[in-house]
């Protein structure tokens, strides 16, 4: 082989190869960036869903160390993981503070708020929203909790919205 025949053998990307590459790292990228904007959104909803069964777990938990004790009166107290929990007919009572059931559900009632959670509580009836900090909407992006008001009644636990559109 001539040295001028391997010279032509040594050529590098052509122009249009180098276009055709980049036109293809362009399309997807317009077709993943929308759903990367997105995570957000999805990481908040996730959080108020994860919210709502520690809730539920926590209220059920606190109502069998209630149920074991004896103690399910209209006010009381019990001891789960070290921690006292205020009860109303058995079930943690409805607040963001220590003793509460942001508390028994194991989040973070402390002045650090490492959660990034906002603890609402509404006046009539004693309610407490849970709601997820960074949300669109926060009243439409976390959970309530309403404790019994009355013996053998059962706490209300939802979902804000239950599409959490506002997260």
């Amino acid at each position: 082989m001539t040295p001028a025949a391997a010279a032509r053998d040594q050529r590098g990307f052509t122009l249009v190869e180098l276009i055709i590459v980049i036109m293809i790292i362009g399309i997807l990228s317009a077709l993943a960036l929308p759903r990367f904007i997105n995570m957000g959104s999805d990481a908040r909803q996730a959080k108020a869903e994860a919210i709502l069964g520690a809730v539920r777990s926590a209220s059920q938990v606190v109502r069998a160390a209630s149920l074991v004790r004896s103690n399910t009166g209209s006010s009381g107290t019990v001891n789960v993981d070290g921690s006292s929990i205020t009860t109303a007919w058995g079930y943690p009572v409805a607040t963001g503070a220590s003793g509460g059931i942001a508390d028994a559900a194991g989040l973070d009632v402390s002045a650090n708020n490492n959660d990034q959670l906002v603890f609402d509580t509404t006046t009539a009836p004693p309610a407490l929203y849970i709601e997820v900090k960074g949300a669109t909407t926060l009243t439409k992006c976390g959970v309530s909790y309403t404790a019994p008001a009355a013996a053998n009644a059962a706490p209300s636990i939802a979902p804000l919205d239950p599409g959490y559109s506002g997260c």
